[in-house]
């Protein structure tokens, strides 16, 4: 657990914290390519005393602690959404995206962290390894970490994450670490694209209508869930854009049709077999009607998975350092349909994620008006920092 002489030189961050979060709020980037944000984040990192490294074309890890062993990983995402922000907020995004997932708290508490660690890297029993990751909210930020060996050079052994959470009902600054097993589901994105034959509406005999073929594909689609994967499984599939036709020109029928959408399962099993089922269903069906069509699984990520000895022995020192009273239990018995591409990280080491309330309203995330309380970014450091120094000296004294 934290010492008190450590909770203070965190407390003692506060304010350099919150001018951190107003800068990466007021300047989000998105997907891949942050350079400003990255550039900030090796800035500050420097400064710490550390030698930034590139993991990828934007990711960005440094490692604390003197002594050898074992290697713990933290880990922070920096990228936005391309979300108009409608806050009032005096240091507001104006250019078109926003954090409104809060990554920009994130990113912020991981450098708390890495300034609290480097003040304290003669105690760490270890190696702790920081990882700053690009392209979350488009779920290609971690394979390609993983590609540009973010687990090697040191070796890592286990890892968390954390993500800060609107929760009516609870108070900012409360710890929700999360149930071992499988906590978030896998996502998968695609498209169905269905060739048919343009013609005019007067004759849709002599045409082939792609959206005929698209609304009989949609709604077989649902079938999936009804009868073929078994109601004990749960799993999501929606379709959110249907894109067919001419504007002001509702006489044609279009000669193709799209249709987009999400799949998230909690199985890696029942994933595969959702897959391929979507595909043999499309085909056959635009077949059935002498059209064409083509599943397309653009991108995606394995389910986020909690190991149940990191997930227990996270939440034993968190108790231990905030006590009871800030550790709650988060208000769900069932695995959460959203994703998080930290996911892939998880099906290769021993990971855990921790929840931190850091709004008090009733308003999700995404959502362009989302206000989050920086009061929290110094208790984020503090639990990042706790974690990883905690299991360290476990690992040492085992």
């Amino acid at each position: 657990m934290l010492t008190e002489k450590q909770k203070r030189f965190a407390d003692s961050l506060e304010e350099e914290l919150i001018h951190i979060r107003r800068h990466l709020h007021q300047n989000p980037e998105i997907g891949m390519e942050l350079p400003n944000t990255v550039a900030f984040v090796k800035e500050k990192l420097t400064e710490y005393g550390y030698e930034p490294e590139a993991c990828g074309e934007s990711g960005v890890t440094v490692v604390a602690g003197k002594k050898s062993g074992k290697t713990f990983l933290l880990r922070g995402d920096m990228d936005a959404l391309p979300i108009q922000e409608l806050t009032d907020l005096p240091f507001k995004s104006e250019n078109g995206y926003m954090h409104a997932c809060g990554h920009d708290m994130h990113t912020t508490m991981l450098l708390g962290a890495a300034k609290l660690l480097k003040e304290f890297e003669d105690e760490l029993e270890g190696q702790v390894k920081l990882l700053f990751q690009p392209g979350e909210e488009i779920l290609s930020g971690s394979k390609e970490c993983i590609k540009n060996h973010v687990l090697e050079n040191p070796k890592v052994d286990a890892g968390m994450m954390i993500h800060v959470f609107p929760f009516k009902g609870f108070k900012a600054g409360q710890i929700m670490p999360t149930p071992a097993g499988t906590f978030m589901a896998s996502a998968d994105w695609f498209e169905i694209n269905i060739k048919g034959r343009g013609g005019h509406g007067s004759q849709p005999e002599t045409a082939i209508d792609p959206i005929n073929v698209a609304v009989h594909i949609y709604t077989a689609l649902q079938e999936l869930s009804a009868r073929e994967i078994g109601s004990e499984e749960r799993f999501v599939l929606t379709i959110g854009e249907f894109t067919g036709g001419t504007p002001d020109a509702s006489n044609i029928i279009p000669e193709t049709t799209v249709m987009k959408g999400t799949l998230r399962t909690l199985k890696e099993e029942v994933r595969e077999q959702v897959k391929e089922r979507m595909t043999v269903m499309a085909e056959n069906i635009a077949k059935a009607f002498r059209a064409e069509a083509e599943v397309v699984f653009t991108n995606g990520c394995t389910p986020n998975v909690n190991d149940p000895d990191l997930t227990i022995f996270a939440k034993e020192t968190l108790i231990e350092t905030f006590g009871t009273d800030r550790i709650v239990a988060i208000p769900t018995s069932t695995p959460l349909m959203g994703s998080e591409d930290f996911g892939e990280i998880s099906q290769l080491i021993p990971t855990t994620t921790v929840l931190l309330v850091a709004s008090e309203e009733n308003i999700n995330l995404h959502n362009p008006a989302i206000v989050f309380d920086e009061s929290v970014l110094v208790e984020g450091a503090k639990v990042y920092t706790d974690t990883a120094m905690s299991w360290l000296k476990k690992r040492q004294n085992s």
